[in-house]
């Protein structure tokens, strides 16, 4: 009896410490995910949704899904595409890619794949395009914290060749923000035209079929823009565009550099103003650069440089004469450039300022043309100041 009152009491201590560690582990299941810190989401992202497959596909059928109407009001699919704030998209193939190829095809009126293909002219964008632009960056421009955009860097790509596709809307809602007295989120060009007939108040030279999109507030699309251009293929994407629209205005302008139709005693406020508007881009898209280097998002500024070399298209460069035509504005990013920017740490170095970009070209647009000296040092100025302004400089 003593033996099978000793093998009993083992028995009820084995069941009462079996019961003790399932207890334990029950409370700490229960406590390590409270007490461990979040590791930024990243196990609680979510795929695109299985629409965005056939989306990506057929832009017009994009465009009409993910359109927020005229008043911006139905951004429901938009948001359930990008998952602004929550859980955001997972990076990769079945998230960030499947999205920003949806975005893309909605906002373009090409695919993805088209949209890097320069023997594919753009056509001049749609209204339920250029509104799914509009609430795009109404969308991405506050993250999570209310405060700045966090979207997922895996987007950054294929919101620069959204961007570049509007890359008129887009350089001047950045450095001058969306006009005041207009409430809808796009025109035309002719609604642009001032009524006196003194120009456009959308673009210098309106062809009369575009729609453009007026991105919402300043500093939320100068965020959305900085983000997109920590990623150096983004980054050349967006530089590549801005330069080859800088090319674009300056081989259209008199040889009194100014805007055909404007009188000589309007001086030289339209070009200065369209100057100035380069030269804070690229200023922003500089400040962009080291920001993102600054916050870890990318390596050293040497590196990001390199790449940012192996991803461009290459100069651009005015021509000799003055041209007439007026393409649309969704075709100025597909401007095939006119030389290869180099290889090697010099020719990073090269690209990648902006003050020489600019005025080399702009030097060289001012001997061929002929333009008066206090014209042409007046422009220089003007742009100078605004691109040191943005950099801040000291």
């Amino acid at each position: 009896m003593p033996a099978l009152d000793r093998i009993r009491g083992a028995s009820r201590r084995t069941l009462y410490l079996v019961a003790a560690g399932v207890l334990v582990l029950a409370v700490v299941a229960v406590l390590v995910p409270v007490l461990l810190p979040e590791r930024d989401g990243a196990s609680e992202c979510r795929k695109a949704p299985v629409s965005a497959r056939a989306l990506a596909r057929d832009p017009a059928r994009a465009a009409a899904a993910l359109d927020p109407g005229e008043t911006v009001e139905r951004t429901g699919p938009l948001k359930r595409l990008l998952r602004p704030g929550g859980h955001p998209l997972c990076e990769g193939p079945d998230g960030t890619d499947l999205a920003g190829r949806a975005l893309v095809a909605a906002t373009t009126g090409r695919t993805a794949e088209e949209a890097g293909d320069d023997d594919i002219p753009a056509r001049p964008h749609t209204e339920r395009a250029a509104r799914v632009a509009h609430a795009t960056v109404l969308l991405l421009g506050r993250g999570r914290d209310q405060y700045l955009p966090d979207f997922p860097l895996g987007l950054n790509r294929y919101l620069a060749l959204m961007f570049a596709a509007y890359i008129q809307d887009t350089s001047s809602a950045a450095t001058h923000g969306a006009p005041p007295d207009w409430e809808y989120p796009t025109v035309t060009d002719d609604e642009a035209e001032y009524e006196d007939g003194g120009g456009n108040w959308a673009t210098p030279f309106p062809n009369g079929h575009d729609v453009h999109a007026l991105f919402p507030q300043y500093e939320p699309v100068r965020g959305v823009i900085g983000r997109v251009a920590a990623d150096p293929r983004a980054f050349a994407t967006l530089y590549d565009a801005e330069r080859a629209r800088y090319a674009f205005y300056l081989e259209r302008l008199t040889d009194a550099a100014q805007e055909p139709g404007k009188r000589a005693r309007d001086g030289l406020t339209a070009t200065e103003s369209e100057l100035e508007q380069t030269a804070a881009f690229v200023a922003l898209l500089m400040a962009s650069r080291t920001k993102a280097v600054h916050e870890g998002l990318a390596p050293s500024l040497a590196g990001f440089d390199r790449a940012v070399l192996r991803h461009t298209r290459g100069l651009y460069r005015p021509a000799g004469h003055r041209v007439r035509s007026r393409p649309s504005a969704a075709t100025l990013a597909q401007r095939r450039p006119d030389r290869t920017a180099g290889t090697g740490e010099k020719a990073a170095r090269r690209l990648m300022d902006g003050r020489v970009q600019l005025f080399t070209v702009f030097d060289a647009w001012v001997k061929e043309r002929g333009v008066p000296a206090g014209s042409a040092e007046q422009l220089r100025v003007a742009m100078d100041s605004r691109y040191v302004r943005e950099l801040r400089l000291p």
